[in-house]
């Protein structure tokens, strides 16, 4: 088990009449008072109201690095590998001052390897459940995105070379985090946009190095246990062969897209959805609206 000599931990208030919030809530922080028993400086942000499932995991983080320059984020249903760890130390220091690498991911949902080095660079930056990154890459981060315009992000966007239906994916996303559509349950959809207005990119490691056990009845976006991303059994990366290259791997990206954003928007069950999207393309060009449209 790893014993590290300084933690953050934060947690969410309970929610309006979910008494058993409370109750869970009161176990967790009796855990964590028992369970770290070595020299440790503990730092807690124990939330008496509610934030939510985007507020919340944001407001931690910017609690995080007002306190340290670099570190490790894990969400309560992430298990790392025990070769995270020091995958993500000698990262964070590797590319510390590379200001156009943003985050260090942890997930690989395809069997797929690219490159010769034990990672390689992606604009996705994958699931955030376990990750690393660095104060100066989260400083920018903006949770609604209120100032950021549609023409901005297709024009970020088209930079990365993303064919026209992933930045309409994205475009409605941007449309409904500036609506507050999403009921207040996104932070990393705002990050993983931060980067792009900023033509950066992330690091992916070539093995999965975390599982996430929270696709359950109980999870709360992730209920389903055939979900892709769900329980992927964790691989040793150690030691670690830097690649050749820096360059974004195109290739990753794009099957990243389909197989975890967009499952039934390719293929037979795509095709099966095309009048749908027609029609809806069709509404925002009424409306002109759209990264088909020229701004």
């Amino acid at each position: 088990m790893q014993k590290p000599s300084c933690l953050y931990v934060f947690q969410d208030g309970p929610r309006d009449g979910y008494d058993l919030d409370i109750e869970k809530g009161s176990a967790v922080r009796k855990v964590i008072a028992e369970l770290i028993d070595w020299d440790c400086d503990l730092n807690t942000f124990y939330s008496e109201k509610n934030l939510g499932c985007g507020p919340g995991p944001a407001a931690a983080i910017s609690w995080f690095f007002e306190s340290v320059e670099m570190g490790l984020i894990f969400e309560d249903d992430a298990v790392p590998h025990q070769d995270f760890f020091k995958y993500a130390e000698k990262l964070l220091y590797r590319y510390r001052d590379d200001l156009s690498v943003r985050a260090i991911g942890s997930m690989k949902i395809e069997g797929n390897k690219y490159g010769k080095g034990s990672y390689y660079f992606s604009k996705m930056n994958r699931n955030l459940c376990a990750w690393a990154t660095w104060r100066r890459a989260w400083s920018d981060f903006n949770y609604t995105m209120k100032d950021i315009t549609e023409k901005e992000l297709i024009k970020a966007l088209k930079k990365y070379r993303t064919g026209l239906r992933e930045r309409e994916y994205w475009c409605e996303r941007l449309l409904e985090i500036k609506k507050d559509a999403l009921g207040g349950s996104s932070w990393d959809m705002q990050f993983l946009m931060s980067i792009w207005l900023h033509n950066d990119k992330g690091i992916c490691p070539n093995v999965n190095l975390s599982t996430n056990i929270g696709f359950d009845s109980e999870g709360t976006h992730t209920l389903s246990s055939h979900h892709v991303a769900a329980n992927i059994k964790t691989e040793p990366i150690l030691p670690i062969k830097h690649p050749e290259s820096i360059t974004i791997n195109k290739q990753a990206d794009f099957l990243y897209h389909r197989l975890y954003f967009e499952p039934g928007n390719y293929g037979w069950e795509g095709l099966k959805r095309l009048p749908y999207r027609i029609n809806k393309r069709i509404k925002r060009l009424l409306s002109h609206q759209g990264p088909w449209l020229k701004k």
